[in-house]
This record gives structure tokens, sequence and C-alpha cells, in this order.
């Protein structure tokens, strides 16, 4: 049952980095978050070779920073976006069955308040279109909707306010770790080529080197090294987010696709704040809609939408950002009376919407735009993290009709041919089926639910660590169920070169974790890091240091 991944350590990336200078791939992608992993899933599914790089860790942008959500977007409805919502809510559940130990179902209130903009009507009608988009005519299905009167909700949700209450509408979409849904498609990638592709986190892209009006290469700077090299290309794909037009610079064009805006999340205790499921909520300040997610012990609040003008790298939230979204949610949970105290953690991310005239930042539409100057360099900018596979798809489509990679024949020209499970995607039930075939449920099952929700099938291989060496499975800190032999893992097979990439992009343990434990927990991480990678004590401090200098500037 399980499926095999290919090593992908630190000790790996020099034989990678020869491989990308000396051998000839299909196509180059520049771009290492969740829009690049979809280009190189669908190229690898074709047979296509792919060289991934990304100036920063894979996920370091946008792909990390979202509202951890695979979504159909209810919100988009309002705009008359069908078109969008039904891609999206369609991948969404496609999603689910693919992944489905990652991406996990979470029921969302909409609520209708006397004298509201959202009447009854209006919810049950909007409620009603969601679910039709997302599942007429389509094999993959979304959980059922429900409505709920005042009297029913105050059962559900005690906490929340109910003296103008009308009725909830109740749908669902999905709870996702969206740097790891980026890792897991970069891992399956590079697993269906063999051996034949690369993907290098923390490798820039200088230059694109134009011949005779066509793409011939790139040049590249490893910047764990400081070193620079050439790679052949014909084919670059531009999948930088943000960063599109400093990218299209490298190749001499002018451009200003990219209207950045800034979006926040907070982190609460769910035990505070009260609630007991998600909600959709209107800002009591200017009407927008805003989620409140929850995930186990904490609950995530965002997001803002803001037009952003600061370091693309290291946008921060505000402590005008945190009492935004801390007055709507007081409004509506009267008796959770959260301050600025409350929060466990922050995070901050710049979404890279295509530039519209004349239409506000919350208003821009969150389609996505290719590219295509006929040079041999494809752009692709903009769309939503659900979206991944089919942007991927049409990315490489237009890529072939470009006549830059070979034609794409039968049914791998068809657009729904990627649509297929991950091979680590299992569900609990199955997982607990396979350990125990094994013999590998004496751990608590906070440590099963944790490890089968982060790593699926690859929880086996991590559980049989636990069994040869139960001291691995032995949780760093109280209250969480992190443990060494999932960071063993991690360092064997998703390229961290880091502590921050492990701390904040191949697990979540920099915001579902209390500011008070960090320096505890990540020097439990650093120590094993330094051990497997030879790191000086001076080496471990400064990986230390950078990391809890995050910590401190995510807290308010």
């Amino acid at each position: 049952m399980e499926g095999k991944s290919l090593s992908w350590a630190p000790s790996d990336r020099a034989a990678d980095l020869e491989r990308a200078a000396t051998a000839e791939f299909d196509l180059v992608i520049i771009g290492g978050g969740v829009t690049g992993a979809g280009v190189a899933r669908e190229a690898a599914l074709r047979g296509l070779t792919f060289l991934l790089v990304d100036k920063e860790d894979f996920a370091f942008g946008t792909s990390s920073r979202s509202s951890k959500l695979a979504h159909g977007g209810f919100r988009y409805l309002a705009q008359k976006e069908w078109r969008l919502v039904r891609e999206s809510a369609t991948e969404r559940n496609w999603l689910r069955q693919a992944l489905p130990n990652l991406v996990r179902p979470l029921g969302f209130y909409f609520l209708a308040h006397k004298g509201g903009k959202y009447t009854p009507g209006k919810i049950r009608a909007a409620i009603f279109l969601y679910d039709f988009l997302s599942n007429a005519f389509s094999p993959f299905k979304n959980n059922p909707h429900r409505f709920f009167n005042a009297d029913e909700m105050a059962r559900r949700e005690p906490a929340l306010r109910a003296d103008d209450l009308l009725m909830a509408g109740y749908y669902f979409d999905t709870n996702v770790d969206d740097s790891r849904l980026t890792l897991e498609t970069i891992k399956e990638a590079r697993d269906l080529s063999g051996g034949r592709s690369v993907a290098l986190n923390y490798v820039a892209a200088r230059k694109v080197i134009v011949e005779e009006g066509r793409v011939a290469g790139l040049q590249l700077e490893d910047r764990e090294r400081n070193s620079t090299f050439r790679v052949r290309a014909r084919c670059v794909v531009n999948a930088t987010g943000i960063w599109t037009d400093e990218t299209l610079a490298l190749a001499g064009v002018d451009s200003e696709m990219i209207r950045p805006t800034k979006g926040v999340h907070i982190v609460v205790p769910s035990d505070r704040l009260g609630n007991r499921e998600a909600f959709a909520l209107r800002s009591v300040d200017d009407g927008r809609t805003f989620f409140v997610m929850r995930r186990d012990d904490v609950s995530v609040i965002g997001t803002t939408d803001t037009d952003y003008r600061g370091d693309l790298d290291s946008p921060w939230c505000e402590g005008k950002d945190c009492d935004y979204l801390l007055r709507t949610v007081n409004a509506y949970f009267p008796n959770a009376r959260l301050t600025q105290a409350d929060v466990i953690a922050t995070y901050a991310g710049i979404r890279p919407l295509i530039r519209q005239k004349g239409v506000h930042e919350s208003s821009v539409s969150r389609r996505h735009v290719i590219l295509d100057r006929g040079t041999g360099l494809v752009t692709i900018a903009g769309g939503k993290l659900t979206t991944f596979r089919t942007m991927g798809f049409e990315c490489l489509q237009a890529c072939s009709r470009g006549g830059h990679i070979r034609k794409l024949k039968g049914r791998e020209a068809r657009r729904h041919f990627s649509r297929r499970p991950y091979k680590v995607g299992i569900t609990w039930k199955a997982f607990v089926n396979a350990a125990r075939g094994e013999g590998l449920t004496a751990s608590p099952e906070t440590l099963l639910r944790h490890l089968h929700q982060q790593y699926g099938q690859a929880a086996l291989a991590i559980l049989r660590e636990v069994r040869r060496s139960p001291a691995l499975g032995i949780p760093f800190v109280g209250g969480h169920p992190y443990c060494p032999a999932e960071i063993h893992h991690i360092l064997t097979f998703e390229s961290p070169c880091h502590l921050t990439d492990v701390m904040m992009r191949r697990t979540e343990m920099q915001f579902l974790v209390a500011s008070s434990l960090q320096n505890h927990l990540a020097a439990s991480v650093a120590r094993i890091m330094g051990g497997r990678f030879g790191w000086t004590p001076a080496r471990e401090r400064q990986e230390l240091d950078r990391y809890l200098d995050v910590i401190q500037r995510s807290q308010l």
C-alpha cells in the first residue's frame, strides 16, 4: 500500500545541482510555489522532465501564507464569478478524494441577521447555487449543506451572539496545510519522473538568456554556496507569483501585471473564542467577508485584503490589521473579549492579483492569466491555491501549443488527465487498518492522527522508526504531537536547508505552538538538524536566532 518516495535530502543537493547544470530538461520552472508545483506534476505525469527552482524555500511566498483552505470561493458568488466558483469547487472536491489525509472537510456557517445585508432567502439561494456548481455533472461531490434556525444555532454554537440571528446556512469547504500541499505535489512530480527531474530550493534565476529572439537558457545562482551556473532551456515557465514582474525583467520584458494585496491572519485559542466550527463573518467596519476557521485547538481568523507596497519577501501583521479582525470577532462572540494578548501567532501573505483598472482590491478577480510572447518564456500569474492543477495543465498546454515542448497527444491532452489520487493519500480508516496490520498502533492516537494528517501513507514509515526506537515518538513539548521521528523523515525526504524550512513550511509549528514554547521546541529541532548536517554550534545558534526573530516579529 505505501508509496515509496525518492530520497530528497540536503545530501542529495550536490548531485541535483550537477544534473541541473549538465542535463537538458523539457522545461525549466521558475517558482516553487503551488503553481510551479502544479506545472511540474502535469509535466511528470506526461513523461516530460523538468527543472524547478526557487530563490527561497518551496512555498516560501503566498503558498504558505494563505487561509489554509481548499475552497470553492463562496464569496465570489456575489461577483457573479460562476466559472471560477465551478472550477474551484470541483477541484476542491477532487482534492478531498486525491489527498484525504491532508484535505479535510470543514463546515462553515453563513449567518442571516435582522436588518442585515444577507436575508435567509439570499443565503439559501447562494448555498444551493454553491453546491450545484460544485456537484452537477461532476464525479466528485461535496458534503451536503443544511440550514438551521436561531434555536438550533444556539444549541450548536452557544458562544455565538443570538439576539438578532434569524438563521444560518451550513456548507462545506476544506482545511489544508498549504505549504505541505505544495511540497507533496513537488515530491510526487519528482517521484513520477524517476529521478530524471530536479527540484532545487535556494536557487535563484539571475538572467533569462535570449538568443535570436528565443529563450536559450538561464543563469542561476545557488544561494547556499554563492555559486552561479548556466542551464540550457528552450522552454521556461515563469510561475513566480508576486515576483512575476521581476522575473519578466530578467528577460528584458517591462511589465506591471501584478497588483499585490496583503492578507493577514491571526491565530487564537478556540476555547477562548468559543467557536465549535467555522464561520464566514461580515466585518462590522466595512462589510467585507472573512473567515473564522477551526483547526483543532486553535482558530485561524482572516483574511484582510489591502493594497501592498512594502517588501514582497517580508510582509507582517500590524496591530491595526489584528484590531480590524478582532472587532468583528468580538461582536459576533461577545463573551470572548479577545485582545492582542490572546493572539498565539500571526502571519501575512501577498496575493499576486492581476491588475484591473478602477477595481477595488477586494473585488479584483482571482482568475489566472497565461502570457506567451512566442519566445519560449511562458508566464502564469494570478489564480487560487485550489485551482493549481488546472492552472498547471493550462500552462503546460500553452507551452505545447506554442511549440516550446512536444505536442500533447491523446489522453494526455485532456484537461482532467491528472485528476488521479496522490500516492501518499490515504483515508483515516485505511491508515488505521494498515497500521494495525503491521502492529504500529501502540503510539497515542494524537500522534497517529497527526502523522496521518501530515504525511499520509509515509506516516507508516515514521511509525516503523518509532517502533524501532520508541524515544523518537516522544513529543518535544507537552500538548503537541511533534516528535523526533517526523523530523528525521523530513530531513530525508523533504529537502529542508534551514530550521525555518522545517518549522514554518514542512510543519505548522510556527503558528500552532505558543510563543512561550517556541525556544525549547526550535532548539530541539535545531539539534537534530545540526547533528544530521554537521552544523557547528555557531551555525546551530544562527539558525535558531533566525527563526526566533520570525516568531518575535509575528507577535503583536
